[in-house]
């Protein structure tokens, strides 16, 4: 007999080895039951157009994917507790499946073909292991998981009695199996006349379950009532164990994203996180927008299932700090029990037949319009989901139908769409038009330099709103400074169409990127370069879905370029200054830019760079995203809860890279009364007075004149 425990021991065989062997197939069919079920409800959504090669999607996974979840890396780089937390339960059970299972093994390959399988030679030390790493482990997860929930109870946490059937089923496992152990041990090692099934001094090698030991013997547990207990505790825990992933598979409850959230990860659309989801031809779409589950892509249907209730979205989004009713993590679980729900009915209506509609309806009821017009599509949720779900997409579509099909849309909203299709840009009110900032300057247009390097796109911010008109000056000093052959499209130019986009009126984004992705081929232009993140992001990452492929570069990086080429040299002559800068949404988590902004900022001279909390990966929104610049904001205003983390820096100025972010917190600097001792800059016009050309300045049309020394409009 090999060292250690004996296989089935005080619990006989063969009844109890295929009572056990009958429940693993039973909860395999449970298993296979419950993802079934679940998949049609998913596939009653839309296809997926562009899914992409497998290969690619399995070694990112592999890569990515996989060591995230084994070694929950996204969870311990933001969150060190619950990054352990996580950890000790995950590794825990899983250690201690493997143990079980390699005793199944070892006992099915000596009893069905008399061999020795090679564990057996390890059998106690590998006890030790199980003990060790699986058990203690996976008391310290569980342990840790219980004073965060019921003694620290961080906000985000509140389903309280859906966390104490997780950790009590998780709990319960554990400690019949520590007691199977214990009583075991306590009945063979403690009771000399019983050591024939176990070796005299191996228990020692399962200290958890010697301790148990102990607990009991001291407790007064004789031999023979360890004994009994030892078999009672036996079948609890494997019948816990069975009832329990018979209700996780076919109940879909608490646990059930462990199954989902790895194929969520996986399966995940191959597109940039700045991109929204296409709608496609609106020839031959029946539907324009989300109004029911069958509108969503089956992914956007198992992003519901694989939500893990963790609520880190809900804790980075701006709009929930701000006391709007938008949660990210309210609107994915009440679409799971509105999925649950509603996708039976579907199921069972004949092909040829209509479903009837939704009571209560799904956008505007079950998802308030309150809640979908509160988001600002800054990305924080999904870089906060650890298994990448997709709120603003989701977000998005409901809007489309309300604005496309339903005509329900805030008021000032509507009136900057009807201003962008009348005028082309969103802006009411303004007297400058796109070719305003030139004055004063000899600016070369596209059909004065045709050759031109670099097509400066200026956006309708900044040809038409007084206080970035400084910024686009200050953007063509410096491809002066530094000799750089650019052009302009002046009035050829027109909105891009990301506000169109963000709130919900797809067609007439469509409109304008054709008119743009036409505008743009008939040039064919060797780089696009933009002062504006949503300008980049839409031409970089949205106009491809329409054949409008183009090399579109974000001012921070091509400028960090022209200072690494020594194109731009620095003056000496820089007064001190603290700052600190603010992450645009949608240079940053939209398009991972981050480091060019400080590579910029670090080369000027006397500019020290000081981080708010709440910076890079974790920034916190200006409120002006997702079509929210063109929307009342009541109560708690996004920007001004900014301008407060900004505030609390010793900062005297705070700098940007984006037209929308200057705007709103200028108004939150004035809003706080403190306009007189702090402000608000984008990069550009520090880089304008930081820096001198070092190169040729003989670009066709360029002068030398300073942007600055001829303001427009009420900028002076």
């Amino acid at each position: 007999m090999p060292p250690g425990r004996e296989d089935f021991w005080n619990i006989g065989y063969p009844l109890p080895a295929i009572l056990v062997y009958l429940a693993a197939p039973i909860v395999l069919a449970a298993i296979v039951y419950g993802i079934r079920r679940r998949s049609l409800m998913w596939r009653l959504g839309k296809p997926i157009e562009d899914f992409g090669p497998m290969g690619p999607r399995v070694r990112e996974f592999i890569g990515l994917g996989v060591v995230d979840l084994l070694t929950h890396r996204k969870f311990m780089k933001r969150e060190l507790y619950p990054g352990i937390m996580h950890f000790s339960i995950f590794w825990g059970f899983m250690i201690l499946l493997v143990a079980t299972t390699i005793a199944a093994i070892e006992f099915n390959v000596e009893k069905y073909l008399h061999r020795e399988f090679p564990t057996v030679e390890y059998r106690v030390a590998l006890g030790f292991t199980w003990d060790i790493f699986g058990g203690v482990l996976a008391t310290i997860g569980l342990t840790m998981a219980a004073i965060r929930r019921y003694v620290v109870r961080p906000n985000r946490l509140h389903s309280y009695s859906d966390n104490a059937i997780v950790l009590g089923y998780l709990g319960l496992i554990l400690l019949t199996g520590f007691l199977v152990e214990g009583a075991r041990i306590g009945a063979t090692e403690l009771n000399p006349a019983d050591t024939r099934f176990y070796d005299p001094g191996v228990a020692g090698w399962s200290p958890v379950g010697w301790a148990f030991a102990k607990g009991l013997d001291g407790i007064g547990f004789s031999a023979s009532g360890m004994k009994d207990l030892q078999a009672v505790m036996w079948w609890s825990h494997a019948a816990i164990f069975t009832a329990g992933f018979v209700y996780i598979a076919v109940g879909y409850k608490h646990l059930s994203h462990i199954m989902v959230s790895p194929a969520n990860i996986f399966l995940r659309p191959r597109k940039s996180r700045g991109a929204l989801k296409p709608m496609g031809d609106f020839e031959t779409l029946e539907t324009f927008g989300a109004k029911d589950i069958t509108d969503f892509t089956w992914w956007q249907n198992m992003n519901f299932d694989a939500c893990t209730n963790c609520g880190r979205c809900e804790e980075q989004c701006p709009a929930w700090a701000s006391e709007k009713p938008l949660s990210p993590r309210g609107v994915v679980q009440d679409m799971k029990v509105f999925m649950a729900e509603r996708a039976p009915v579907l199921l069972a209506m004949p092909e040829d037949e209509s479903a009837p509609p939704a009571e209560p309806a799904m956008t505007g009821g079950v998802i308030t319009e309150d809640v979908l017009w509160s988001c600002t599509s800054c990305g924080a949720c999904v870089e906060a989901c650890p298994v990448f779900i997709n709120h603003i997409d989701t977000i998005v579509d409901m809007r489309r139908y309300l604005v496309l099909e339903e005509s329900r849309l805030p008021e000032t909203a509507q009136a900057a769409l009807l201003n962008l299709e009348q005028r082309g840009h969103p802006w009411q009110g303004t007297t400058l038009t796109r070719t305003s900032w030139m004055e004063g300057q000899d600016v070369p247009t596209i059909e004065e330099n045709p050759n031109a390097d670099v097509l400066l796109w200026v956006g309708c911010t900044g040809a038409l709103v007084d206080r970035n008109v400084q910024v686009t000056r200050a953007a063509a000093s410096i491809l002066r400074k530094a000799g750089v052959n650019y052009a302009v499209l002046g009035n050829s130019e027109t909105c891009t169409g990301d506000p169109a986009r963000r709130m919900g009126n797809e067609y007439l984004f469509q409109i304008l990127a054709e008119t743009n992705i036409g505008t743009l081929k008939a040039i064919n232009p060797k780089t696009i370069l933009t002062t504006c993140p949503h300008c980049f992001n839409t031409m970089k990452n949205e106009y491809p879905q329409f054949g409008g492929v183009f090399d579109v570069q974000h001012y921070s990086e091509y400028m960090a370029g022209l200072i690494d080429d020594g194109k731009l040299r620095a003056l000496a002559t820089v007064s001190a200054e603290k700052t600190t800068y603010h992450d645009s949404c949608y240079l940053g988590r939209h398009n991972g830019i981050y480091d060019a902004p400080r590579r910029i900022a670090a080369a000027i001279p006397g500019l020290e760079v000081i981080e708010m909390n709440r910076c890079k990966e974790r920034g916190f929104c200006c409120g002006a995203g997702g079509g929210r610049m063109w929307m009342e904001e009541e109560g708690t205003r996004i920007n001004h809860m900014r301008t407060d983390q900004f505030l609390e820096t010793d900062g005297e100025s705070v700098s940007m890279s984006c037209p929308f972010c200057l705007q709103m917190m200028e108004e939150g600097i004035g809003s706080k009364g403190v306009e007189d001792t702090k402000t608000a800059k984008d990069l550009l016009e520090i880089m304008d007075a930081s820096f001198e050309g070092s190169g040729s300045n003989s670009v066709p049309g360029a002068t030398t004149e300073s942007p600055a020394s001829d303001p427009v409009g009420s900028a002076d």
